[in-house]
């Protein structure tokens, strides 16, 4: 066999030492691959995302919860809210369906299908909590939506703004929030994932 000829790449060497999940708070615009319904062990219902960018980095476990035991809306409900406004969706209904988890193997589902795959900008507040060997971990809040197309926020859009300025206000004063044991309390305060438990693969194969 003949050894083949090579042409320089720039994308791919762009992605040589690429980290292929998000670890920054910041804004970014992908998809969701994965909208779940969940709910805590406090009864609490909500809707875990895995969320994969145009770099292709993912982040996973994005968690919104939506209602309490009781009944009551929280806050993860208006940014569920701003999400479906930002895509133009009047109603998302639950659906059974197969993914594929971390390792390929077959999982069973109920999740929201006419969310995968539409594009969506979030805004990700990176949080630093203690792990409960006591080792310091990080996950990520779903902290504002914002539309891919346009960086018009929710509000934006439903007063017909044409020029975008929140989106730019909040990344400029975003921190990252720590949530750890023996740190201090710092940053921003989401309430995106901010309720009961806050609870990955690759590449999702859907099942819808």
């Amino acid at each position: 066999m003949q050894p083949r000829s090579y042409t320089v790449d720039h994308t791919a060497a762009r992605q040589a030492n690429a980290n292929n999940y998000i670890d920054q708070s910041g804004k970014y615009i992908g998809e969701f691959t994965l909208a779940e319904a969940v709910t805590s062990r406090q009864a609490t219902e909500g809707i875990e995302f895995s969320f994969k960018s145009q770099d292709g980095q993912q982040a996973n476990y994005l968690t919104l919860w939506t209602y309490n035991s009781n009944g009551d809306a929280l806050y993860g409900y208006k940014v569920l809210s701003a999400i479906l406004t930002l895509m133009g969706i009047k109603e998302i209904v639950p659906q059974k369906g197969t993914i594929k988890d971390a390792n390929g193997n077959p999982r069973q589902v109920i999740a929201f299908p006419a969310l995968h795959g539409k594009p969506i900008g979030l805004v990700l507040q990176k949080v630093l909590y203690t792990k409960n060997d006591g080792k310091d971990g990080y996950k990520f809040n779903i902290f504002a939506p914002f539309q891919a197309g346009t960086e018009l926020m929710a509000k934006e859009l439903l007063d017909g703004t044409q020029q975008p300025k929140a989106l730019a206000s909040m990344i400029a004063s975003l921190k990252d929030k720590d949530e750890r044991t023996s740190g201090a309390n710092g940053g921003y305060s989401s309430g995106a994932s901010g309720t009961p438990d806050d609870p990955f693969g690759d590449d999702f194969g859907s099942g819808f």
